[in-house]
C-alpha cells in the first residue's frame, strides 16, 4: 500500500516544517532559511537548518534529517501511515491510498508530462511554428524567456504527440490517463492541444502536471488548460510558483497577476516573484498556498471592469481566513492595460513605481464598495454602514476584526466629512463663477450702450437708475453722456479719454466671450433689440443667475462621475461569495 505523491506533495505545501518546529523551539531566519535549535539532542547554539523551500531539515551536530514526515515518526513516535493521516487531515486533503501498481502508473505519467513537454518545445524549431514564432515575437519575448518557461507549440504534420509517445513505448492507458490526449467525437484518440502555443504547468515541487494552450487564430476559448485529474487540479495550483517562491520567501513579496503571458513578461523585466491563477478566478486554495511563502501578496489584476470585480472579490473572499501572519494589498492598473501592456506602453520603472504603491485590504474594499452609492441621503448612508457591518461580520479573526472595524468605520465617517466639504466647496465655486458671470453681463451692458449709438442714452439712464453698477462704471456711464461724447462711435470715445480705468472698462466690454454670452451687446445687434434685451435682463438678473451650474460643465461632470462597480454589483458579489460558502 502506498501513497499518492501529489497528495503528499500537497501536504508538504500545507504545512511548512519551520511552522511545526516553531512550535517546539525558537527559530532565526539567516537569508530564506531558518535555524533552530536540534529537537533531537542538546544543544547551546543553533545548529538546525530549515529549508521550507524543499521542505526540509538538517542538523550538522547530530545529523538529524527529514521532512514534514519523518519530523512526526521521528520525534512524536507516529508511524509514517499514522503521520500521514494526521497531518492530511489538517491539511485538509483527502489521502488517496493505492496500490504499488498505481504508484507505477503514476510514475509513467510524470514521464509523459515531460516528454510531452520537450515534444512541444521541440516544435518551435520547425517552419509549421512560424505563426507561433510570430506571436511570441509580437509580444516581445527573448530566446532565453522562451527556453526558461519553456513554452511550446502543439503540431508537427509529421508525427502527432499521441503516435510520439507510442513510439518511445508509453502505453495507451498511461498516456490516456497522462490527459495530453482525448477521444473525439468518433472515439479515436487525438491530441488535445492542436495548434497552440503551450505554458508548462508545473506545481510548486516544479513537477509539470498539466500545460496551459493559447489559441494563436480566432478559435475560442483563447485559453484552455488540462482536463482535472488526481494530479492536476487547477484551482489549487498557482502558475510559475515553483519559480517565484525563491524570491517570494527571500523579500515576502509575492505579486499575483491575471495571466500566463502577464507572469513571463514580467520575468523577462526583472520581477521574479509573480505568479498567475490558471484562466479561472483566484481561489481560496490558491490564495492559502500564496501565504505559504509571504505574508502579504499584492493582487494586480487587469485594469478593465472585469479586472477589478475579480479583484474585489478576492479582497471579500480573503476576509474569513486572514490572521496575523495572513494579509493582503492591492494595486489598481489603468483602465484597458494589465501588466504587460503596461510596461511596453511607459516603461519597466513606471511599473516598479506601482509596486511600490499598494493599496492595503481595508482601504481597497472601502475605496471600491464606497464609490457604489453618493452617500448623499441619509437612506444611502444607512445602507452602506449596514454593507460594512456584513464585511466586518465576515471577520473571524477577533484582533483583524476589532482593527478592520475601527478602520472602516473612521474611513467611513472621513468620507462623509469630505462629501460636506465638496458640497462647500460646490457652492463657492458657484458663488465665484455666479460672481463672474454677472460681471460679464453689466460689462454686455456697457457693450450694448457702446456699440449701439441711437439708444445709448436710454441704455445710460436705464443702468444709472439700477443698483448694479460699481463706482467706477457709473462714472464712466455719466462721462460718456456728456454732449460731446454722447452720439460718437466708440473708437473716437477711446482716442477722449485719459482716465486708464475708464479705457480698461471699454476693452473689457469689447471682449469677443461678452459678445459669445450676450450676443445683444455686439455692434451687428439690432439697436432697439439690444434696448429691449438689456430691459428685460435687468429686471430678471437673478432669474438668469440661477441656470449658470449649465455653464460649469466641468462642476456638471464631477457631480455625474460614474464608476466601474456598481451598487447592484458588489450584491452579486456577496451572493456569489455567500453561496460558495
Amino acid at each position: 500500500m502506498s501513497f499518492s505523491k501529489s497528495d503528499l506533495d500537497k501536504i508538504k505545501s500545507k504545512i511548512l516544517v519551520s511552522t511545526e518546529i516553531e512550535k517546539k523551539t525558537q527559530l532565526i531566519k539567516k537569508g530564506k532559511d531558518y535555524w533552530c535549535r536540534c529537537l533531537f539532542h542538546e544543544e547551546k547554539t543553533p545548529s538546525c537548518k530549515i529549508n521550507d523551500d524543499q521542505g526540509s531539515f538538517y542538523c550538522f551536530g547530530c545529523g538529524a534529517k527529514g521532512d514534514i514526515f519523518s519530523l512526526y515518526t521521528d520525534l512524536y513516535n507516529y508511524s509514517f501511515i499514522e503521520a500521514v493521516k494526521e497531518l492530511g487531515q489538517r491539511a485538509g486533503i483527502e489521502i488517496k491510498f493505492k496500490e504499488a501498481n498505481q504508484s507505477k502508473q503514476e510514475n509513467s505519467v510524470n514521464q509523459i508530462l515531460e516528454m510531452s513537454s520537450k515534444w512541444f518545445q521541440d516544435n518551435l524549431q520547425n517552419s509549421e511554428a512560424k505563426v507561433c514564432n510570430n506571436y511570441l515575437k509580437i509580444r516581445k519575448l527573448s530566446l532565453d524567456t522562451i527556453k526558461h518557461f519553456k513554452l511550446g507549440y502543439s503540431y508537427n504534420s509529421k508525427k502527432n504527440l499521441y503516435q510520439h509517445l507510442k513510439d518511445n513505448f508509453f502505453s495507451e492507458e498511461d498516456i490516456i490517463k497522462s490527459n495530453v490526449v482525448r477521444f473525439d467525437k468518433n472515439n479515436n484518440i487525438r491530441d488535445y492541444f492542436y495548434k497552440r502555443l503551450i505554458f508548462p504547468i508545473r506545481n510548486e515541487r516544479s513537477i509539470i502536471v498539466g500545460f496551459g494552450g493559447r489559441a494563436l487564430d480566432e478559435s475560442n476559448p483563447k485559453y484552455i488548460n488540462s482536463p482535472e485529474s488526481n494530479f492536476f487540479h487547477k484551482r489549487s495550483i498557482l502558475y510559475n510558483l515553483s519559480e517565484a517562491k525563491k524570491t517570494a520567501r527571500k523579500k515576502n513579496n509575492l505579486l499575483i497577476c491575471e495571466g500566463y503571458m502577464d507572469v513571463i513578461s514580467l520575468h523577462q523585466n526583472g520581477i521574479q516573484s509573480v505568479v498567475a491563477p490558471l484562466g479561472t478566478a483566484l481561489t481560496e486554495e490558491q490564495l492559502v498556498l500564496s501565504w505559504n511563502f509571504s505574508s502579504k501578496p499584492t493582487i494586480m489584476f487587469d485594469g478593465d471592469k472585469a479586472g477589478l470585480r475579480a479583484s474585489f472579490k478576492t479582497s471579500l473572499m480573503s476576509l474569513p481566513i486572514l490572521n496575523s501572519k495572513r494579509f493582503l494589498q492591492f494595486i489598481i492598473l489603468d483602465e484597458d492595460y494589465d501588466p504587460d501592456s503596461y510596461i511596453n506602453k511607459f516603461s519597466i520603472d513606471n511599473f516598479v513605481n506601482i509596486l511600490r504603491k499598494p493599496i492595503p485590504l481595508v482601504n481597497f474594499i472601502f475605496e471600491q464598495s464606497s464609490k457604489t452609492l453618493k452617500l448623499k441621503s441619509a437612506d444611502e448612508k444607512i445602507i452602506f454602514d449596514k454593507y460594512l457591518d456584513e464585511i466586518i461580520t465576515s471577520i473571524k479573526d477577533d484582533k483583524i476584526k476589532y482593527f478592520y472595524k475601527n478602520e472602516l468605520k473612521s474611513l467611513f465617517f472621513e468620507k462623509i466629512r469630505n462629501l460636506k466639504n465638496i458640497k462647500i466647496t460646490e457652492k463657492r465655486k458657484l458663488k465665484s463663477i455666479q460672481f463672474s458671470l454677472e460681471k460679464k453681463q453689466i460689462l454686455s451692458f456697457i457693450a450694448g450702450c457702446l456699440n449701439h449709438v441711437s439708444v445709448r442714452k436710454k441704455i445710460i439712464l436705464l443702468l444709472l437708475s439700477s443698483d448694479l453698477l460699481d463706482d467706477k462704471s457709473v462714472s464712466f456711464l455719466n462721462h460718456i453722456s456728456s454732449s460731446s461724447l454722447i452720439n460718437e462711435e466708440v473708437n473716437k470715445i477711446i482716442n477722449s479719454l485719459d482716465d486708464k480705468n475708464f479705457i480698461n472698462i471699454i476693452k473689457k466690454s469689447q471682449e469677443i466671450s461678452v459678445y459669445q454670452l450676450f450676443p445683444y451687446s455686439s455692434p451687428s445687434y439690432n439697436d432697439e433689440d439690444c434696448y429691449k434685451e438689456i430691459a428685460e435682463s435687468c429686471q430678471n438678473l437673478n432669474t438668469r443667475l440661477l441656470n449658470l451650474k449649465k455653464i460649469n460643465k466641468s462642476l456638471d461632470n464631477f457631480v455625474n462621475e460614474t464608476n466601474n462597480l456598481n451598487w447592484n454589483e458588489l450584491q452579486k458579489i456577496n451572493i456569489e461569495l455567500s453561496e460558495k460558502n
